[in-house]
């Protein structure tokens, strides 16, 4: 499950694994213009602005803060792992 308030709706189950994927604001703006050819705003902004919303959104459904550390049991960070190895990473642990 990708998302979608994920780390509160499965936050009482014993058999999955909770990880939250990050990288700094250059990465992942480099990133969507590279996969997606972001180009109507500027990048930064356009992440911005998603990152409130899903923020907003995770709030109002749960009354937890988004992408907080302790609501996962393991985060990485792709933007200096690579995206390839966090996969790599996470496979790993099954």
């Amino acid at each position: 499950m990708v998302g979608r308030c994920a780390d509160y709706i499965l936050q009482d189950k014993a058999d999955c694994l909770k990880v939250f994927i990050h990288a700094d604001m250059d990465f992942r703006a480099r990133r969507i213009v590279e996969v997606y050819g972001e180009r109507e705003q500027s990048p930064e902004e356009r992440l911005r602005d998603k990152d409130k919303r899903r923020a907003a959104y995770h709030r109002f459904y749960t009354d937890m803060k988004w992408g907080y550390a302790q609501n996962y049991h393991l985060t990485l960070n792709s933007g200096v792992l690579g995206i390839d190895q966090c996969v790599k990473i996470i496979a790993s642990l099954y």
